[in-house]
């Protein structure tokens, strides 16, 4: 399955995209994607 960026947390209406059926998921209208960078500075 494919793989989301290094780094970058996507959900769609907080599912983990993945989860969601990754690159086959569909999006309907009214449905919240998230992306979440998990790389902190410091």
């Amino acid at each position: 399955p494919q793989k989301g960026r290094p780094g970058v947390l996507v959900l769609i209406n907080d599912c983990d995209w993945e989860l969601c059926g990754g690159l086959d998921a569909e999006l309907e209208d009214k449905d919240v994607v998230v992306f979440i960078s998990t790389l902190h500075g410091g």
